[in-house]
């Protein structure tokens, strides 16, 4: 068989127009990609009017993707959900407010670990930060090369690169979640391959394991190296979506190569029509 790499654009412009179903509602993945669009341009509208509740707000925001240790929207919707409900200013942020909301939320994690955090948080962005919002997501788009490695939230216990970036990605396009969906995709289709030529060094290594630190920095980079290649019109916040999507709708844990809209693109579709041409072919020599 002959491999070709895929073309990034190419599936871009088939991968769209499939269709996801999210919190029981059915959209086309591009319609999923506009939607997410405007919610970070509507969040980081939030920065320009600071006073205590748009404080609330993105702390809220950024909670409900900090508090997700494996990521799963649906979860995080409700925990986020009952943030919003308990607490609407900063006095509402106590220990006690913290256990019923978690408790109510049915915190996958356990109180006391989600407890922990959510102190920690606030106390690093109202004691550490002064609540300068400002500083913060500047910092994050400076160092987005090296996917804010600086970022003190990762000296949280139970806070890593993927449940930071998934906070991320809701102020920033330049930050991808890269969890099993997302990183199932990029493998089955190829675009693994695009990584090759990454610069090698101690806190880097090729591979799809985003558990693994040097993984999780290598894949950060090969989405920012695949935005690259459609001239930043899709970045990499954008790519999250859509694999997200499309790995939940289209390429899950079982593959429906036969009809995916990019088997034709893909290295694991280009396998399997193959397979399917030469079972074909053996059967009709029978």
């Amino acid at each position: 068989m002959n491999i070709k790499l895929p073309d990034i654009n190419n599936l871009l412009k088939k991968m769209i127009q499939a269709t996801s179903v999210f919190d029981e509602e059915k959209k086309t993945i591009n319609d999923w990609l506009q939607e997410h669009r405007k919610i970070i341009k509507r969040n980081l509208n939030l920065l320009n009017h600071r006073n205590e509740e748009t404080d609330i707000q993105i702390l809220l925001l950024m909670m409900g993707g900090l508090l997700i240790r494996a990521t799963r929207g649906e979860r995080g919707s409700k925990v986020y959900q009952e943030l919003k409900e308990k607490i609407k200013c900063k006095e509402d942020l106590t220990k006690q407010n913290y256990i019923n909301i978690l408790k109510k939320a049915q915190y996958r994690w356990g109180v006391k670990t989600g407890v922990q955090i959510i102190s920690d948080v606030v106390g690093y962005f109202s004691n550490t930060l002064k609540w300068n919002w400002k500083k913060y997501f500047a910092d994050a788009e400076k160092f987005r090369e090296t996917n804010f490695r600086e970022d003190k939230l990762l000296k949280i216990k139970n806070i890593g690169f993927k449940v930071r970036d998934l906070a991320l990605s809701n102020f920033s396009r330049n930050y991808v979640a890269n969890d099993l969906h997302v990183v199932r995709v990029m493998t089955r289709i190829g675009l693994l391959n695009y990584g090759f030529d990454i610069p090698f060094n101690e806190d880097l290594e090729m591979g799809n394991n985003p558990g693994n630190k040097k993984n999780y920095l290598f894949l950060h980079k090969l989405v920012l190296r695949l935005s690259h290649l459609t001239d930043d019109n899709y970045l990499p916040a954008d790519l999250d979506r859509i694999f997200w999507h499309f790995g939940r709708s289209v390429c899950k844990n079982k593959p429906k190569c036969k009809s995916c809209p990019i088997n034709k693109f893909c290295l694991s579709g280009q396998s399997y029509q193959s397979l399917t041409i030469r079972k074909i072919v053996k059967d009709s020599t029978k």
